[in-house]
């Protein structure tokens, strides 16, 4: 299994090791990846997560994993953490999503217009 954390997405980078004199070599930089799990209430059950030290401190930011599968839309997510989120948002029912009111700017000759008439 690669090495990939399931919440921020961090792999394996590969780089250089650069000596006193300037010469340079391969190196590769591995994430702080722990294997944790972590109780769902909602749906009752312990998961086995892949995560680096920094998914570990967002998880327990969010407050556990189920607050942070719901606070997240599903394109932030990665593929095991968004089959959480849609079988927690099943079991609870779909959450409705806030409203966004359109915000509408007027167009660019509107604003010559403003700044045009302000100079005379």
């Amino acid at each position: 299994m690669p090495k990939v954390c399931q919440v921020t997405g961090k792999k394996t980078e590969v780089g250089h090791n650069v000596s006193h004199s300037n010469r340079k070599t391969k190196r590769t930089f591995k994430p702080n990846m722990q294997m944790l799990k972590f109780h769902s209430d909602v749906l009752g059950r312990d998961f086995s997560l892949k995560l680096t030290a920094s998914g570990l401190r967002t998880l327990v930011k969010y407050g556990g994993l189920d607050n942070y599968v719901t606070a997240k839309p599903v394109s932030r997510l990665m593929p095991d953490m968004a089959a959480i989120k849609k079988a927690i948002e099943k079991k609870t029912g779909k959450p409705k999503a806030p409203e966004k009111k359109p915000v509408r700017k007027p167009n660019k000759s509107a604003r010559l217009v403003k700044k045009t008439t302000a100079k005379k």
